[in-house]
């Protein structure tokens, strides 16, 4: 591992989205030869872990720093890298700092890529990839559904892949600053403050004559980009009147597409231990969709053809709270007792199959627009009549 002598440089091994977020285990040298090891965490610099490297050499040229070191193939603990012989590549990323002690590493001193193995006294086959690249020196990746999931792929949407993309989220990271070329990024930072307010209802648990007052809400998500996090909305011909100018996306999914089985206090995504569960009874759901070229989002159960949400923006006409003037709204959906006025839930087994499509107006072009579901359900079973 090589890096600037006097500034700290690293290497995390296990990271399949290039993000601090996959919290790798990584190697870190700081500005004086010192090796840690550590678990990252999201956006944060995360915790020194039980040393496991053995190190060989360690020494300074022409202002370059080359640490040579060993450790055994099977992590020491669950946060060490565990190297499998199997394993062709391993996803990486990479950082150094402006400074010998450990901390951020700024906007431009990051990157990632793939470590590629080849076998020893055999043949290793290499394939044709596509085309690779970074966008501020972070590795593109985008794993854009085909059809039935979804239809950018097919649309050819710019989004999918770097050779084409225009803009939108890969463009905009941490202290990256987008301005035009004779602006000048001001000195001073701006400062906010943020008021949240909770409310709650006191838990009470279930008695044998009478059942919980609180029902676990699990988390559904689905995006009808399918997997792209966003996309393109090309505009349209100019010969078209705005009024005529729709884009549409869809995807076709079913409830266990959006299944997380693991345990409910590992992760808010998590929907526990399913078994004895037909599917879920749907109670919450609202779409995304940008302003101001949203047009609709419509969700429907694809085995009735029943619509199960849709959602057409709202234009707040008076000063009145939920109709302000110049905003948009996007109520949500929601089931519940009808003795709130609320629809009663709608069933949907595991197997069940569901269809998004999403329209925008696209009279001008509009990057990184997104088309996720975020959903909330309980696990139930098919009521009995």
């Amino acid at each position: 591992l090589s890096g600037p002598n006097g500034k700290w440089f690293s290497v995390g091994l296990g990271s399949p989205s290039f993000a601090m977020k996959d919290k790798p285990y990584t190697i870190v040298v700081d500005g004086s030869g010192n090796v840690s090891e550590r678990k990252l965490g999201d956006h944060d610099p995360g915790t020194v872990i039980a040393a496991s490297l053995k190190i060989t050499s360690n020494s300074v040229k022409d202002g370059v720093r080359a640490v040579v070191m060993t450790r055994p193939f099977v992590g020491k603990t669950s946060d060490h890298y565990t190297f499998d012989p199997k394993v062709t590549s391993i996803p990486m990323i990479s950082a150094s700092g402006l400074a010998a002690i450990y901390a951020y590493h700024g906007p431009k001193q990051r990157t990632g890529g793939t470590i590629k193995f080849s076998v020893l006294n055999s043949p290793t086959c290499i394939c044709n990839g596509g085309i690779k690249g970074t966008i501020n020196g972070i590795p593109f990746h985008k794993d854009c559904l085909p059809e039935p999931k979804g239809d950018l792929v097919q649309q050819k949407n710019p989004t999918c892949w770097v050779e084409t993309y225009q803009g939108g989220l890969s463009c905009c990271h941490h202290q990256n600053i987008l301005l035009d070329k004779d602006q000048t990024p001001p000195e001073e930072l701006l400062t906010y403050h943020m008021k949240f307010r909770f409310y709650f209802q006191p838990y009470t648990e279930a008695t044998p004559t009478k059942p919980a007052s609180h029902t676990n809400l699990l988390r559904m998500y689905y995006q009808t980009e399918a997997n792209a996090g966003e996309y393109d909305i090309p505009k349209c011909s100019s010969t078209t009147p705005s009024e005529d100018c729709v884009h549409e996306i869809t995807a076709h999914f079913q409830v266990k597409d959006m299944m997380r089985e693991c345990p409910l206090r590992k992760d808010p995504s998590c929907w526990g231990n399913t078994t004895g569960y037909e599917g879920i009874n749907l109670i919450y759901a609202g779409g995304h969709c940008h302003a101001p070229s949203c047009i609709s989002m419509e969700l429907y159960n694809a085995d009735t053809g029943m619509l199960l949400c849709s959602h057409y923006p709202v234009y707040g006409k008076t000063h009145e709270v939920f109709d302000e003037l110049g905003y948009l709204a996007l109520p949500p959906c929601l089931w519940g007792p009808e003795t709130e006025g609320l629809a009663p839930p709608t069933f949907i087994p595991f197997n069940g199959n569901l269809t998004s499509i999403k329209r925008n107006n696209n009279t001008y072009t509009h990057y990184g627009e997104m088309a996720s579901w975020q959903m909330r359900g309980i696990l139930t079973n098919l009521p009995e009549y």
